[in-house]
């Protein structure tokens, strides 16, 4: 009970420390957050670039890395150039690449094994411009195994990758060394990663509603306004969403690899 309670208090203190980190400079950090999601999240999803969606993902630790040490020197004040930043990683890059080799290589086991899942949950929508309500429902009970089964197929890759970046870039740790030190230390500290992850959500949710309210108003004045805040809502909650869980992953990687 002592260990829950230590743990627990351990995730919200990486939130607080996050929000600190977030606040020293925002809008630089919601420019990185806004290189990730259009990196990673939209450009993949471009028609006729979505064969960038495999480069994104081989590339995705090495923009990870570069990422959390602008929050290190953040959080050490120390005064370093994107540039700089690069080259101290750059020997590394191979290995990062390799890290993301291997979780595309996961990705396709991952689909192959919910392929047929995937198939049985398109045949809803072939053909069909309109679904009944009946039909619907039927979709939304195919679905939900399928969500649930993907979830629980991408904890593993989450626990392998959330620290292993930072571990090959920072303490010259081996590709599988990284891995099996990040899984361990996600495993040690799974309490507080998920209190904090939980807390993140939570306060994202809520400025979500709180914020939401005000645009449901000016739009029931200003429809067309309304359409355009909403938008920006989503986009902008976005944003901060992933420029605090970069911090989050910084802080905790520092503290649960400090003595390393």
């Amino acid at each position: 009970m002592a260990i829950l309670e230590s743990r627990t208090k351990t995730g919200i203190s990486w939130v607080k420390e996050s929000v600190a980190l977030f606040k020293t400079a925002p809008r630089k950090w919601l420019l990185l957050g806004l290189a990730y999601v259009g990196l990673f999240m939209m450009l993949p999803s471009v028609p006729g670039l979505q064969f960038f969606a495999f480069f994104s993902i081989l590339l995705w630790p090495v923009f990870l890395a570069i990422a959390i040490s602008l929050y290190r020197n953040a959080d050490m004040q120390k005064q370093q150039s994107v540039s700089e930043v690069i080259q101290l990683i750059k020997p590394k890059i191979p290995a990062l690449m390799a890290l993301g080799g291997l979780c595309l290589l996961y990705g396709v086991i991952v689909s192959f094994i919910l392929n047929s899942d995937i198939e049985g949950l398109l045949k809803f929508t072939q053909g069909k411009a309109e679904m009944t309500e009946s039909q619907a429902m039927q979709m939304m009970q195919a679905m939900i195994p399928l969500l649930l089964k993907l979830s629980l197929m991408l904890i593993p890759l989450m626990m392998a990758t959330w620290f292993s970046p930072m571990l090959i870039a920072f303490n010259n740790y081996d590709v599988v060394k990284a891995i099996k030190s990040s899984i361990a230390g996600s495993l040690q500290y799974m309490i507080a990663l998920g209190a904090s992850w939980l807390l993140l959500t939570a306060g994202i949710v809520g400025a979500m509603l709180a914020v939401g309210i005000v645009v449901g108003i000016i739009g029931s004045l200003v429809p067309l306004l309304g359409q355009m805040l909403t938008s920006l809502l989503v986009f902008g909650c976005l944003l901060l969403a992933t420029t605090l869980m970069l911090a989050f992953q910084y802080v905790s990687y520092r503290d649960v690899f400090r003595a390393a």
